[in-house]
């Protein structure tokens, strides 16, 4: 083989390897969590609102002891952050390259909430939090 045409196939080939290192850093770059995202996933929850008050039920896999977690109210939002036990990993997911070990939730709360005497109970995974309402009642007489 020439000379010439083995140097243009080496050239070329070291452009190949330029571009996959280059596309392997902008990969990692572009799929690396933020400080505010990095380990953090929202659980499953829902909320249900009666007459006389608020419940939020969060799902709460992994979670093994209530000491794990914080509930507190900033505001008109509930906040509840959770420890996990024992990392989550998603084997086999491109987005999900590193294990779980928070839940963090935040959920709206009614500016009637009456935040003084929420209660939480956590039972099985499942974290319960009621947030009784302060509901105002005017008698209206009848003429």
């Amino acid at each position: 083989m020439e000379e010439w045409i083995r140097n243009e196939i080496e050239q070329f080939f070291k452009e190949i390897r330029k571009m996959r290192e280059e596309m392997a850093k902008l990969e990692q770059e572009f799929f690396k969590p933020t400080l505010i995202e990095e380990k953090l996933q929202v659980p499953l929850y829902e909320v249900k609102r009666y007459s006389d008050r608020l419940v939020v039920c969060a799902d709460l896999a992994g979670v093994k002891r209530k000491e794990d977690i914080n509930v507190t109210v900033e505001g008109d939002t509930l906040k509840v952050e959770a420890i996990l036990h024992r990392p989550i990993r998603f084997e086999g997911f491109t987005l999900l390259r590193e294990p779980i070990t928070k839940y963090r939730l935040e959920v709206p709360i009614p500016d009637n909430a009456d935040t003084d005497n929420i209660k939480a109970s956590f039972k099985k995974g499942i974290l319960e939090v009621e947030i009784p309402l302060k509901i105002r009642r005017v008698k209206v007489n009848v003429e």
